[in-house]
This record gives structure tokens, C-alpha cells and sequence, in this order.
């Protein structure tokens, strides 16, 4: 979901690529819920 409330379809792989590469940008809890997830940062 964004910012304004509205939903966007992403592919899983850009959705992770792109977290990855902004990681220092993400909010702590939600870089702790993806961790929680699985999500391996490097």
C-alpha cells in the first residue's frame, strides 16, 4: 500500500532489489519486519 492509501502491483524480485538498495532509507521496524520475513539483505 502507499503513502496515500492507494495499492501498486510490483514483481516480488524488484520489490526486493529495490529494498536492498535502499536499505539505510527504510524505516527501522519495517527493515525489522522484512528481516522477520526472510528477507536477506545482502
Amino acid at each position: 500500500m502507499l503513502a496515500d492509501g492507494t495499492t501498486a502491483q510490483i514483481r516480488l524480485g524488484l520489490f526486493i532489489a529495490n529494498s536492498r538498495s535502499r536499505r539505510a532509507d527504510i524505516p527501522a521496524d519495517r527493515a525489522a519486519r522484512l528481516t522477520e520475513l526472510g528477507i536477506r539483505w545482502e
